[in-house]
């Protein structure tokens, strides 16, 4: 059985220390801000990290700016062919100093991860900016918190390009906590003829509930194919598509399926 628990408030690399200090060898799992990350240990020596879609030195210095671990895995004896660095005890504590340093130094102005943010940028003056802060700026008036922000992407990568947006004042908090809200509904379906061909109908509260969540974007994924969300007062639990809908999904009348928010 591996070891677990919840590690919260306990620093990534303090958990790593305790597995140097006793010369294990397996893999230690760690779960920040959704980021799944893998860390091989061989006789206490980190020999391999994979973080995100991150390899190598590069990922264990992503993993060392985290703070802290949600969420901790040990599997003993896991084993990892090829490995690609041999860490010990002495240079982890560097790296680790280091890469809070640089934390410190990119991130001053972080809001909280589920407050709403808001856009404050005129176009007169076009800013200079990365490719992920420009995509970022068009994202916030959807996705409207950092934690829809992060989605899809390194938590690390977003608070970086997200902290100038905000010390420059082109993104602002609102001091508005939003609610995590409902990620996913399971409606049943009810063959109907919307406006358009490509597009479903819902209830208008479920539409109201993701817009007040951040989450909505105006369309949703319905067996994985993507329409435009028209909302309706009074559908309920049931979700109205055309015919040629219902063909395109592989779904028949009454049939139950899960519709969410598209990215």
């Amino acid at each position: 059985m591996p070891l677990a628990g919840d590690l919260s408030g306990l620093s990534v690399d303090e958990a790593m220390l305790f597995i140097m200090r006793d010369g294990e060898s397996g893999r230690l799992v760690l779960i920040h801000d959704a980021v799944e990350s893998s860390l091989y240990f061989d006789a206490g020596a980190i020999v391999e990290v994979v973080h995100g879609h991150v390899r190598g030195m590069e990922a264990l210095a992503g993993v060392l700016a985290a703070r802290s671990t949600a969420q901790i895995t040990f599997y003993e004896g896991e084993r990892v062919p090829g490995p690609s660095m041999h860490v010990d005890e002495t240079q982890l504590s560097s790296m680790a100093r280091q890469a809070h340093i640089e934390v410190d130094a990119t991130t001053p102005a972080l809001p909280d991860i589920d407050e709403k943010l808001t856009l404050r940028l005129s176009f007169a003056d076009p800013p200079s900016l990365t490719p992920l802060q420009w995509l970022l700026l068009a994202q916030v008036p959807q996705r409207r918190t950092l934690r829809n922000l992060c989605k899809g992407r390194d938590p690390l990568a977003v608070k970086k390009a997200l902290s100038p947006l905000l010390v420059s004042g082109l993104v602002q908090g609102t001091g508005q906590i939003m609610s995590v809200g409902t990620l996913g509904v399971r409606l049943a379906v009810v063959k109907g003829y919307t406006r358009d061909e490509e597009a479903v109908e819902l209830d208008q509260e479920i539409v109201a509930g993701w817009r007040e969540s951040g989450i909505f974007t105006g369309r949703v994924l319905v067996g994985e194919h993507v329409f435009t969300a028209l909302a309706r007062q009074g559908l309920g639990k049931s979700i109205l598509m055309s015919a040629p809908a219902c063909r395109l999904c592989g779904v028949r009348d009454t049939q139950e399926v899960d519709v969410t928010p598209a990215p």
